[in-house]
C-alpha cells in the first residue's frame, strides 16, 4: 500500500497556497497536477507550494513541480516553494534546480514576497 499524500489548498485572491504532506512520488503526481491546474484555471496564477510536510519526493515529483513553474509563468504568474527540507532540498540541490525556483523558508515569507510584488504592480518575482 502506498503512503498517502495530503493536498490542502487555500486561496487568497490570485494566489493559492498548496500544502503537501506525505510522499510525492510517481503515483501521486497526477493528484498534485490536478490541484495546481485547478488553481491556474480558476485565475490564480501565483502558486505557493508548502513542502514543510513533504517527507519524500522522487524525480517525477520534481518534474511535476518544474512543469507547474512553467505553466504558472505562461499564465502570467509564478510558483514559489516554501519550507523545503530533507529529500526535496537535496534533490533540488543535486539537480541544480534550486536556483531556478524561488524558495522561501516558510509560507508567511512567500506571502510577503507576493504582497511586496502586488504593491509594486509587477507580475514577476
Amino acid at each position: 500500500m502506498q503512503p498517502p499524500l495530503a493536498i490542502i489548498s487555500e486561496q487568497f485572491g490570485d494566489t493559492a497556497i498548496v500544502s503537501l504532506t506525505g510522499e510525492l512520488d510517481t503515483t501521486k503526481c497526477a493528484q498534485v497536477g490536478e490541484a495546481l491546474s485547478a488553481h491556474l484555471s480558476d485565475g490564480r496564477p501565483h502558486l505557493i507550494i508548502d513542502t514543510t510536510g513533504l517527507t519524500f519526493c522522487d524525480s517525477m515529483g520534481l518534474r511535476t513541480i518544474l512543469e507547474y513553474v512553467n505553466r504558472a509563468a505562461r499564465a502570467g504568474g509564478w510558483m514559489r516553494l516554501a519550507g523545503v527540507q530533507g529529500v526535496l532540498k537535496r534533490l533540488l540541490e543535486v539537480t541544480g534546480v534550486a536556483g531556478a525556483i524561488p524558495i522561501d523558508p516558510d509560507v508567511p515569507t512567500a506571502m510577503q514576497a507576493r504582497i511586496r510584488e502586488a504593491g509594486h504592480g509587477s507580475t514577476s518575482v
